[in-house]
């Protein structure tokens, strides 16, 4: 039996974790091996990820009056928080990922950026290409309208350019050369 005591530096933990936290996946981890959690934890570690194994009643102590609030609904059963501060997507990522390998192992719902989402948009969330990914493709979409400017203001020139040298060619070929 946990005492009251260790109640609070238990949620004094999670809510210090929480803050400044850009994203935050709960996650049921019923059917795994304690192997396996050390495992996942390895894993996220690795992208700067913290997982912990919490209690709801704990876990809703902890959210009480932040923004993390809006998971409430979703702390029942066993739970597993991965509390990222870095990249937003890193954490839905690496449990998405883990989860294709683990059949008992499922995202319930996540937070990001001050969003509460829920299990499939989480898993959206997961599928997305890395930031620097979708920055490059919105660069080249800018980009397209610019380049086609460029070309379309170009061709009249290019064209001008094109029949005074055949005009030039021709005069050459006409006249004799010049001692």
């Amino acid at each position: 039996m946990v005492k009251q005591g260790e109640k609070t530096v238990v949620v004094d933990e999670l809510r210090s974790l929480l803050a400044g936290a850009k994203a935050a996946m709960l996650a049921d981890h019923r059917g795994l091996t304690v192997s396996e959690l050390t495992e996942l934890r390895r894993l996220l570690r690795q992208q700067s990820v913290v997982l912990r194994v919490v209690k709801n009643t704990l876990a809703r102590l902890a959210t009480h009056g932040t923004e993390f609030q809006g998971l409430g609904p979703y702390l029942v059963g066993p739970t597993a928080i991965a509390i990222g501060k870095g990249d937003p997507s890193a954490p839905a990522k690496l449990l998405a990922s883990f989860a294709k390998t683990k059949p008992t192992f499922h995202i319930k719902a996540g937070f990001v950026e001050g969003r509460v989402l829920a299990r499939g948009e989480a898993l959206a969330l997961a599928e997305l290409p890395p930031r620097e990914v979708l920055l490059a493709k919105l660069a080249g979409v800018a980009q397209s309208p610019l380049r086609g400017l460029l070309v379309a203001l170009q061709a009249p020139l290019y064209s001008l350019l094109m029949v005074l040298l055949a005009a030039a060619k021709q005069k050459m070929e006409h006249e004799p050369p010049q001692p």
